[in-house]
């Protein structure tokens, strides 16, 4: 008889579990959601919580309120960062709000006696600022985060375009294998990260939330490689594409003002097809190398159809918190809608372990009080072909 973990709750679409190389092992995850069994892809005792309200800042208040038994770490911990997503240099909602990272950093300081001997990094990369010519400090100043620095004597912002020393990881383009670069001062500088996103649909990866929001800090101009659409050239070996040809920032001004048709016609490319089953797992390798500490995704507004940034904006009136990262970003999936296991990378996170898909350890309210059933981005049906 195969074992599960203790209180694993078990319900199997072909009767009893047994060994045998012809009999399919499941267990269940949530209403409509089974998932093989693997040893390594077993359930925690993490808490996850989910709170409803009107108000952000008593949102994730509440939200880090209810998990504070896992985050007793944070006491000894002495270099936190904490990642907001700043993707657009000129759209406020697409991005994280400040309110909700000086919420963040006012729970810190009322909850640890040593929280003014702790260094407080606010550090992103923003892609729009890439795109668009301008800066990630730019986009800091233009959003409020400037005023974080004055309000807290232990916070600083960082910007992605004052650090060149990268961490050398190798992932796969529809070229071949290529190396990109994550910022070797986040890797390596800081004990404690808090990734901070909003639920949003994209337009490779399902969805984007607290794990995929590490893709920050990757180098700018690496950036693209992730969603596997360009070749390995760089490296002197691989074939070109037609993402090679087209800038992304040409790809980026198209969608501003002919979106629809940009989007039509990406999703039949057949690059764009095949890159798709890249991206999950590109995103896997790096964020193993950022992996973070706590997830906090304000969901007072999330943003549907075509996310992450030219979507629309949802009021929710929800938060959610985890240290377990896979956990939060798949309760944060489930309120949108969608699957957990219809996003590849958090499948194959759980798959090797590295967190749990599971509604084990939910607190707050149930999920049938937030679960929303958003519009899925206009490539949605080719984005889930990446098995």
């Amino acid at each position: 008889m195969t074992r599960l973990a203790p209180g694993c709750e078990r319900f199997c679409l072909r009767g009893p579990l047994r060994e045998g190389p012809f009999l399919s092992n499941w267990f269940y995850l949530a209403p409509g959601t089974w998932t093989k069994y693997n040893p390594k892809a077993m359930r925690n005792n993490r808490l996850v919580s989910l709170v409803k309200g009107e108000d952000r800042s008593s949102n994730i208040s509440r939200a880090l309120e209810l998990i504070k038994r896992d985050l007793g770490a944070i006491n000894d911990k002495k270099r936190i960062l904490i990642k907001p997503n700043l993707l657009s240099s000129d759209d406020p909602r697409g991005n994280t709000n400040v309110e909700t990272v000086r919420s963040i950093i006012e729970f810190l300081a009322r909850n640890y006696d040593n929280f003014a001997e702790k260094e407080i990094v606010v550090f992103e990369g923003s892609a729009g600022a890439f795109y668009g010519g301008t800066t990630t400090r730019e986009v800091f100043e233009k959003f409020g985060y400037a005023d974080l620095e004055k309000e807290f004597k232990n916070v600083r912002l960082e910007c992605i375009e004052d650090f060149s020393e990268c961490v050398p990881v190798q992932i796969y383009t529809l070229g071949g294998v290529a190396t990109i670069g994550i910022v070797r001062h986040v890797v390596e500088d800081f004990d404690y990260r808090i990734s901070v996103n909003l639920p949003k649909t994209h337009n490779y990866a399902v969805a984007t939330l607290g794990i995929k929001n590490m893709v920050g800090v990757v180098k700018q101009c690496d950036k693209s490689m992730i969603h596997g659409l360009k070749a390995a050239s760089s490296n002197g070996n691989g074939s070109r594409t037609i993402f090679d040809y087209v800038p992304t920032w040409a790809i980026s001004l198209l969608r501003r003002h002919a979106m629809g048709f940009v989007d039509l016609v990406i999703g039949y490319i057949p690059s764009y097809r095949r890159g798709i089953k890249l991206i999950h797992k590109n995103i896997v390798t790096m964020v193993k190398e950022v992996w973070p500490d706590l997830v906090v995704l304000d969901g007072l507004y999330g943003m549907e159809g075509k996310g992450p940034g030219e979507g629309n904006l949802v009021r929710m009136n929800l938060a959610i918190a985890s240290t377990d990262p896979v956990k939060a970003d798949a309760l944060g999936a489930r309120v949108m809608g969608i699957n957990p296991e219809d996003i590849g990378y958090l499948y194959y996170l759980h798959e090797e372990g590295l967190g749990d898909m599971s509604l084990e350890g939910l607190v707050g309210v149930g999920l049938e009080q937030a679960a929303m059933h958003f519009k899925m981005h206009p490539t949605y049906n080719v984005q889930i072909q990446w098995r």
